[in-house]
């Protein structure tokens, strides 16, 4: 009886580990991610401070605005633009942007160090990215 419950044990241990491995590998790859990262592959800690640097690598103007800001910035092509802010102590951050002559425009993430977070602007097909957001909990979203 002990050999068939050590043994049904054993089993149970690696159904969970099993069970578990997604999730504890899955929050690994999300801090991984530092260059060409998609939506939900970069997380930071609430409470840090944070740079977001804007890049222009279209031809033509990109409109950005700050949810619940008033002011709207235009970024000149081949141009940089930063904001600081800091993770969760800020208002969810939310950039909507659009092209000039509302142009599709592919937003590309990148993570070059711990407080850095880079969107660059490049020229898109059909499909256009809208908005940039970062929650209060840390996770940096592309819609």
């Amino acid at each position: 009886m002990t050999i068939q419950f050590s043994k049904w044990r054993w089993a149970g241990v690696a159904a969970l580990t099993l069970a578990i491995w997604p999730l504890a590998s899955g929050a690994k790859a999300s801090e991984a991610c530092t260059y060409q990262c998609k939506s939900g592959q970069i997380r930071f800690m609430p409470g840090q401070p944070l740079t977001i640097e804007f890049v222009n690598h279209t031809s033509g103007l990109i409109n950005l605005e700050r949810v619940l800001d008033i002011d709207l910035y235009w970024l000149r092509s081949q141009r940089e633009f930063q904001i600081q802010t800091q993770v969760g102590v800020d208002p969810d951050m939310s950039l909507v942007f659009w092209g000039q002559d509302n142009r599709a425009v592919n937003a590309v993430l990148h993570r070059p160090d711990a407080q850095t977070l880079r969107i660059e602007f490049l020229p898109s097909g059909f499909d256009s990215d809208r908005a940039v957001h970062v929650a209060n909990d840390g996770r940096v979203l592309v819609y």
